[in-house]
């Protein structure tokens, strides 16, 4: 098994990582009520375990759970409710508002998009040139607002495991604890469900927006949502991966076309001087300077001979 860890690498492995694929997948998490069935951590967990099997697949790394994000927040004099401490439309059941169990992750928006922007920052430096990020809906949906932003201001591209996913019944963590995200987690760490914690009357079965948990979950859907997701995201990777290397590649020749600066490049790297020195040496060119900007070069000496 490939290591795909960021934490876990060591300095040459990541270079060898980054030169091989240079992308880095964030998983948003948050440490957020997803039920009495499910773990805590429920976001980050399954964005974690999609990201470790893209990478594995077609390379990246892997970087560590954020667990604070945005979402919707009511105040009560002196309380405060986040999320799905207050009943929204599609809930399962209808409940009053109230603080959930276990539920410590709000953040800001704006200092949650800071702190993307300090991660991108840090990212780009270290050479990597592609961030996807997914898990906690507001947390995506802020990342998604700052994709112009990251590649004008710091070279990348990002996008989530919706981007190029179109099945809609198949999305990736598409719901809050329902049947989607219940049957990810069953799919991928099956020890952390629990219908047991269910009551019978489902009297506890609150802050849950989906179709019903114990009835439509299972595994099998987990893994069909999985191998969706996988497939739709290493196409949408490798597309990204192409768009930036043919770019780069266009840079790079893009001088080639501008006469002086090939005149400059071949005086100081070859000590060439004249037409005939060029076409004697022409052999010896390297890094993909072939035939044709020689001839460009050749017909601009031709019209140009104060040079």
């Amino acid at each position: 098994m490939k290591k795909v860890l960021y934490e876990e690498l060591l300095p040459e492995e990541f270079v060898q990582r980054m030169q091989e694929m240079p992308v880095a997948y964030l998983p948003l998490g948050t440490l957020e009520w997803h039920g009495p069935h499910m773990p805590l951590g429920a976001d980050g967990i399954q964005s974690k375990e999609l990201f470790v099997r893209v990478a594995e697949k077609v390379g990246g790394v892997v970087l560590p759970i954020l667990f604070m994000g945005p979402d919707r927040v009511f105040h009560d004099h002196e309380k405060s409710f986040y999320g799905m401490d207050i009943n929204t439309e599609g809930a399962l059941h209808t409940y009053y508002v109230q603080q959930l169990k276990g539920s410590a992750y709000w953040l800001e928006k704006e200092l949650f998009q800071d702190y993307l922007r300090s991660i991108f920052a840090q990212l780009s430096r270290a050479g990597v040139r592609i961030v996807v990020g997914h898990g906690h809906g507001p947390s995506i949906h802020a990342f998604q607002e700052l994709t112009k932003e990251a590649e004008e201001k710091y070279g990348l591209r990002i996008f989530t495991a919706w981007t190029y996913a179109e099945d809609e019944k198949l999305k990736y963590q598409n719901d809050h604890a329902g049947a989607n995200e219940t049957s990810i987690v069953m799919a991928v760490r099956p020890d952390l469900v629990d219908f047991g914690q269910v009551k019978e009357d489902e009297s506890n079965l609150i802050g849950i927006a989906g179709r019903h948990p114990v009835r439509d979950s299972s595994a099998a859907f987990g893994n069909e949502i999985l191998e969706y997701t996988m497939k739709t995201l290493i196409s949408g990777i490798e597309k990204e991966y192409k768009e930036i290397k043919d770019r780069q590649n266009l840079k790079n020749l893009h001088w080639l076309t501008k006469p002086m600066e090939i005149f400059y490049f071949l005086k100081q790297y070859l000590r060439i001087g004249s037409v005939k020195d060029i076409v004697m040496k022409s052999q010896l060119l390297q890094n993909g300077l072939h035939i044709f900007p020689i001839i460009i070069y050749i017909k601009f000496i031709a019209v140009s001979p104060d040079i």
